[in-house]
Protein backbone atom coordinates (compact mmCIF):
# COMPACT_ATOMS: atom_id res chain seq x y z
CA UNK A 1 0.00 0.00 0.00
CA UNK A 2 0.96 3.80 -1.24
CA UNK A 3 2.62 5.63 2.65
CA UNK A 4 0.46 8.35 1.49
CA UNK A 5 -2.99 9.52 2.97
CA UNK A 6 -5.82 8.87 0.48
CA UNK A 7 -6.32 12.66 1.14
CA UNK A 8 -2.79 12.84 -0.29
CA UNK A 9 -3.70 10.29 -3.07
CA UNK A 10 -6.57 12.19 -4.00
CA UNK A 11 -4.97 15.74 -4.16
CA UNK A 12 -2.23 14.21 -6.24
CA UNK A 13 -4.68 13.29 -8.83
CA UNK A 14 -6.57 16.21 -9.03
CA UNK A 15 -3.92 18.53 -9.14
CA UNK A 16 -1.46 16.53 -12.03
CA UNK A 17 -4.81 16.93 -14.48
CA UNK A 18 -4.54 19.28 -16.96
CA UNK A 19 -7.87 20.97 -15.96
CA UNK A 20 -7.39 20.61 -12.27
CA UNK A 21 -10.99 18.38 -12.02
CA UNK A 22 -11.34 14.65 -12.25
CA UNK A 23 -14.91 12.95 -12.39
CA UNK A 24 -15.18 10.40 -9.49
CA UNK A 25 -14.53 7.34 -12.30
CA UNK A 26 -11.49 9.72 -13.70
CA UNK A 27 -10.01 9.28 -9.58
CA UNK A 28 -10.57 5.35 -9.68
CA UNK A 29 -8.22 5.48 -13.29
CA UNK A 30 -5.19 7.40 -11.52
CA UNK A 31 -5.35 4.99 -8.84
CA UNK A 32 -5.36 1.86 -10.40
CA UNK A 33 -3.11 3.53 -13.46
CA UNK A 34 -0.43 4.79 -10.65
CA UNK A 35 -0.46 1.92 -7.97
CA UNK A 36 -0.79 -1.53 -8.29
CA UNK A 37 -1.86 -1.66 -4.76
CA UNK A 38 -5.29 -0.48 -6.65
CA UNK A 39 -5.32 -3.01 -9.26
CA UNK A 40 -7.11 -5.34 -6.64
CA UNK A 41 -9.26 -4.85 -3.50
CA UNK A 42 -11.40 -2.36 -5.20
CA UNK A 43 -14.34 -2.22 -3.47
CA UNK A 44 -12.52 -1.30 -0.03
CA UNK A 45 -10.45 1.18 -1.37
CA UNK A 46 -13.36 3.00 -3.83
CA UNK A 47 -15.12 3.38 -0.50
CA UNK A 48 -12.55 4.73 1.29
CA UNK A 49 -11.87 7.60 -1.69
CA UNK A 50 -15.68 8.20 -1.75
CA UNK A 51 -15.41 8.41 1.75
CA UNK A 52 -12.75 10.83 1.72
CA UNK A 53 -13.80 13.15 -0.70
CA UNK A 54 -17.22 13.48 0.98
CA UNK A 55 -15.49 14.15 4.23
CA UNK A 56 -12.75 16.78 4.01
CA UNK A 57 -13.56 20.17 2.83
CA UNK A 58 -11.07 20.40 0.37
CA UNK A 59 -12.42 18.30 -1.76
CA UNK A 60 -15.34 20.73 -3.69
CA UNK A 61 -17.41 18.72 -5.98
CA UNK A 62 -18.71 20.67 -8.96
CA UNK A 63 -21.77 20.06 -10.94
CA UNK A 64 -21.17 20.72 -14.98
CA UNK A 65 -22.43 19.38 -17.92
CA UNK A 66 -20.83 16.60 -18.10
CA UNK A 67 -22.62 15.30 -14.24
CA UNK A 68 -19.83 16.29 -11.48
CA UNK A 69 -16.52 16.86 -11.03
CA UNK A 70 -14.52 16.94 -8.00
CA UNK A 71 -11.85 20.00 -7.38
CA UNK A 72 -9.17 20.92 -4.78
CA UNK A 73 -9.44 23.84 -2.26
CA UNK A 74 -5.90 24.62 -1.63
CA UNK A 75 -6.38 26.76 1.31
CA UNK A 76 -8.71 24.11 2.60
CA UNK A 77 -6.18 21.33 2.28
CA UNK A 78 -3.26 23.63 3.71
CA UNK A 79 -5.41 23.88 6.81
CA UNK A 80 -6.20 20.91 7.63
CA UNK A 81 -2.25 19.31 7.19
CA UNK A 82 -1.14 22.20 9.87
CA UNK A 83 -3.85 20.83 12.16
CA UNK A 84 -2.26 17.44 12.31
Amino acid sequence: RPPFTYASLIRQAIIESPEKQLTLNEIYNWFTRTFAYFRRNAATWKNAVRHNLSLHKCFVRVENVKGAVWTVDEIEFQKRRQQK
